[in-house]
């Protein structure tokens, strides 16, 4: 009787066994046949793939809520970006950090039911944007890459947020081209490596933003300071560090914006 129970244990015992490992081998099948497959999928836009040079930022920026698709399966990654895009990623970011009591819409061209009109009025009452004069801010206009660094340098000022030196001065082959209003705006970031010039060495300060340069330097940007934070933490609080340290490394750099 022992004997066929015993039996009886180490059949079960196999039977169970061998599930399990065929189990493992068709997951390990279906990983070894598509190795590309998550990447794949984990963004739901068909128009970008693991091969373009921002899938990774524009994965984060997605996963972190900073940026959506133009619907709900296109990025339009070469799409130029509008100045009340550019305030929106922003607002997305850091709303909850900033906020004022009464918000007043300086701008006669936002209307109240536009889809940006929180971010555009909370940009401008805490001083991150302040239009083009005359009451406009020119929402549909696309935002200049000189533009977008000096809001950017206006939300890390507002943010206080210290951008150490990295590199040395500036030098594009198109310094003469870059506005005294975003020299110096452009000078910090690009010290700070955040941003980089055009391939053929120019800053193209006038030129249009893509979506795709925008997640690129918006994750930047973000990493950065969020690595910049942590280091404060680190300083403060040594035995905890590697409670708080971001499973992510230092942003990339040399990315074309």
């Amino acid at each position: 009787m022992k004997k066929q129970t015993f039996l009886r244990k180490t059949v079960a015992t196999l039977l169970a066994l061998i599930m399990v490992f065929s189990t493992i081998s068709v997951m390990a099948s279906d990983i070894l046949v598509s190795p590309t497959d998550f990447d794949n999928t984990s963004l739901p836009f068909v128009d970008i793939g693991p091969m373009d040079w921002f899938y990774e930022q524009v994965r984060y920026v997605y996963e972190h809520g900073l940026m959506t698709g133009t619907n709900a399966t296109t990025f339009n990654p070469n799409t130029p970006v509008t100045r009340a895009m550019a305030v929106q990623v922003l607002y997305n970011h850091g709303r909850e950090q900033l906020s004022v009591g009464t918000l007043n819409n300086p701008f006669t061209d936002v209307a109240g039911d536009a889809w940006y009109h929180d971010a555009v009025v909370w940009a401008a009452n805490n001083g991150i944007v302040n239009g083009l004069g005359d009451g406009i801010f020119a929402p549909s206009d696309y935002i200049t890459r000189a533009h977008l660094v000096v809001v950017l340098n206006n939300y890390a000022n507002i943010m206080e947020l210290e951008l150490p030196a990295q590199r040395n001065n500036l030098f594009f082959a198109d310094n003469a081209d870059i506005r005294n209003y975003a020299r110096e705006a452009i000078q910090r970031f690009f010290m700070a490596m955040i941003i980089s010039g055009r391939p053929d060495g120019t800053f193209d300060p006038q030129g249009n933003v893509t979506r795709a340069e925008l997640a690129s330097m918006l994750s930047s940007f973000v990493k950065y300071s969020e690595n910049i934070y942590h280091s404060e933490v680190e300083d403060e609080e040594d035995d905890e560090w590697w409670l708080v340290q971001p499973p992510y490394g230092f942003p990339p750099y040399g990315f074309p914006i």
